[in-house]
């Protein structure tokens, strides 16, 4: 079968169109460069309209939860004196708490007086140590029940 002229020129808009549409999907979501606080500080403009991520701890009692419009405020600080006020819209991770680690994806907001970070995304940092020293016995017990009484037939009345 013979390729004719037209079918090169289709076949190559296609590939060109479908190379441009993967580049500027893996561009535009897949890169958020993660900074520290001090390097925010430093050049604050440079932030400005641009994603990025920041971490730091949760500063205690600073915490603001509007369960009814799903809007968290609080402050946080990576303790060497460089502190933020972040706004997020959504539900917070379960883990979140004050003291906590966070990781804050968002945008700096543009009056940098407000040392404000509109935040897109929280992610919650974590200790990796399990601690086997807790009394788990009730938990055995409840689980215990659990499946005794799924395979228990059930009551006639």
């Amino acid at each position: 079968m013979k390729v004719t002229r037209g079918q090169w020129i289709g076949g190559s808009i296609i590939i060109i169109s479908l190379s441009l549409m993967i580049f500027q999907a893996t561009k535009s979501q897949s890169v958020v460069t993660f900074f520290t606080p001090e390097e925010v500080y430093r050049d604050p403009k440079a932030f400005y309209d641009k994603n990025f991520r920041v971490s730091g701890l949760v500063l205690k009692g600073s915490k603001s939860w509007d369960k009814n419009n799903s809007f968290l405020n609080f402050h946080m600080s990576d303790l060497k004196g460089h502190d933020f006020q972040v706004e997020y819209h959504g539900i917070p991770p379960d883990l979140f708490k004050e003291g906590q680690g966070v990781v804050v994806e968002g945008k700096l907001d543009t009056q940098w007086d407000k040392r404000l970070l509109h935040a897109d995304l929280l992610m919650v940092k974590h200790s990796e140590v399990y601690d086997t020293k807790q009394d788990h016995s009730q938990l055995k017990q409840v689980k215990l029940m659990e499946s005794m009484s799924t395979h228990l037939p059930a009551s006639k009345s």
